[in-house]
C-alpha cells in the first residue's frame, strides 16, 4: 500500500509549519501540490519529500519555469493527473473530460480552497482544499491510499482555521 498526501494552495511567502500537515507528510509515500505554493521558498521545503507538483497562477516566475502546468504519474495501478485550475463553479464535469484526456483514474485540482471529491465519467476528482487559505471549508489536504486497483480517499482537518473563521468569532462574542 502507498500513502499520497495531496495538498494545495499553501500561499505563503515561506514555509510555516503546521505540525498535523507535517505529521502527515512525514507518514506519506509521496506529497503532491496543486500549484499556488507562492514562493521558491516553500517549494524548496516540500522538494525535501518525495513530491510531484504543478504550478499555479500565484506561484513566482522561478516556479513557473519549473513546474508544468498538468503531471500525470502511476502509484500501484492507478494513473494519477495533477493540474491548479479546474473552474470557477460547483461542477465539476470538465474535470471529468480533463481526466479522459489525461488517461487518467484519478485527477487531483487546486485553486477551489476547499475539499472536494466525486466520481465523474469513471474518473475520481479530488481537490484537497487548502491547509492555509480555506474558501467556504476548513483547512484540510487529502489522504489518499492505493492498494493495487484499490483507493481510500478522506480529507484531513490540519488546522482549526476556516473561512470566515474571525467573522464567526465576533458574531459568537455577541451572544
Amino acid at each position: 500500500m502507498k500513502r499520497i498526501v495531496a495538498i494545495s494552495d499553501t500561499h505563503m511567502e515561506k514555509w510555516v509549519t503546521l505540525p498535523k500537515l507535517e505529521e502527515l507528510m512525514e507518514g506519506a509515500d509521496l506529497i503532491v501540490h496543486c500549484g499556488d505554493f507562492d514562493s521558491y521558498e516553500v517549494y524548496e521545503h516540500l522538494k525535501a519529500y518525495e513530491l510531484r507538483a504543478v504550478r499555479g497562477n500565484s506561484d513566482d516566475r522561478r516556479i513557473k519555469s519549473e513546474l508544468p502546468e498538468v503531471e500525470s504519474f502511476k502509484v500501484e495501478s492507478i494513473r494519477f493527473g495533477l493540474i491548479h485550475r479546474g473552474n470557477y463553479l460547483n461542477s465539476f464535469d470538465d474535470l471529468g473530460y480533463k481526466a479522459k484526456e489525461l488517461g487518467v483514474d484519478v485527477l487531483i485540482f487546486g485553486h477551489i480552497h476547499r475539499f472536494h471529491a466525486e466520481n465523474i465519467g469513471g474518473a475520481l476528482i479530488v481537490s484537497p482544499g487548502s491547509p492555509t487559505r480555506p474558501r467556504l471549508s476548513i483547512a484540510s489536504c487529502a489522504v489518499i491510499d492505493v492498494d493495487g486497483r484499490r483507493l481510500d480517499v478522506s480529507m484531513e482537518i490540519v488546522q482549526e482555521k476556516f473561512c470566515g473563521m474571525e467573522e464567526m468569532r465576533s458574531f459568537c462574542e455577541k451572544f
